[in-house]
């Protein structure tokens, strides 16, 4: 199979001088998690949901407003590309090679003509791997993935993320998966996070009452979504892959017989397994 069969067109383009403001809104009004940044008709970078959540891990950054930061102080460029007659396979292992989720499809001009992402070759996966593997043979297991607890901070999600190079943070508490973080959750909180998040409280001296500030610091308790959808470790690998494309989500916690976590299956590593076809 070819890129021209399964890639998607249109596709949603921003130019380099344009907000984060602006691309931030795109990304959440068209559920995108990346955009094409064009000149003319030529692909010359890419910014990603990925991208803006380093920035709220960028202390300078973060003290600004997205509508004075500009597309290109943030997007990654040069860009990978691919050919519309790329068989699929190849385009897989230049995705993991790359550690990329998406890569913009051009024609033999250079000239932007689609996009092919980690949830069309989900779809490739759903349709043609059907009995031949289980979930436990494709997740990454629990010792690979990024945890966090309820009380932890937001700065220490980040951290995880980074450190993982994860989209995804799984919330637990104990051996049993609470809830999800994702690279969306923190995008859309990024206009709460700042210097200005904090109340005034009254606080006593020896001999007078004063004004102090308390700073709010966000938990993952307060930015995870609760009760995410899961998947047992014995499930056929391609009706989970499909779990994913039904319910719109990116990754899903695997579990065992008892619900305790033992794994994380996302849409890349399904790509992973289409890159190692011959």
């Amino acid at each position: 199979m070819i890129m021209r069969e399964v890639m998607q067109s249109p596709v949603q383009v921003i130019n380099r001088m344009d907000t984060l403001s602006h691309a931030r809104k795109i990304m959440m009004k068209e559920h995108l998690s990346r955009l094409v940044v064009v000149e003319g008709t030529k692909p010359i970078g890419t910014l990603t949901r990925r991208d803006i959540v380093r920035d709220l891990n960028n202390y300078r950054m973060r003290q600004r407003e997205l509508d004075s930061i500009i597309v290109d102080e943030v997007m990654k460029s040069p860009v990978a590309t691919v050919s519309e007659t790329d068989l699929l396979a190849s385009v897989a292992r230049k995705m993991v090679e790359g550690n990329v989720r998406g890569l913009p499809v051009v024609d033999p001009n250079g000239d932007l003509v689609g996009i092919i992402t980690k949830t069309d070759l989900a779809q490739y996966f759903a349709e043609n791997y059907g009995g031949r593997l289980r979930v436990s043979e494709v997740c990454q297991p629990k010792d690979k993935i990024a945890i966090a607890h309820l009380t932890d901070s937001i700065s220490r999600v980040l951290d995880l993320m980074q450190e993982c190079s994860a989209d995804r943070i799984v919330v637990v508490d104990g051996k049993k998966p609470l809830g999800v973080i994702t690279e969306t959750d923190l995008t859309s909180m990024r206009p709460k996070w700042g210097a200005g998040n904090f109340v005034k409280v009254n606080t006593r001296g020896e001999e007078s009452v004063s004004q102090a500030r308390r700073y709010l610091v966000p938990t993952a308790e307060g930015a995870m979504t609760k009760n995410p959808v899961t998947v047992q470790s014995t499930m056929d690998a391609s009706k989970a892959a499909r779990v994913l494309l039904d319910k719109g989500i990116g990754g899903l916690p695997v579990v065992d017989g008892q619900g305790e976590l033992v794994g994380l299956l996302t849409k890349f590593d399904l790509v992973k397994v289409i890159a190692k076809e011959d």
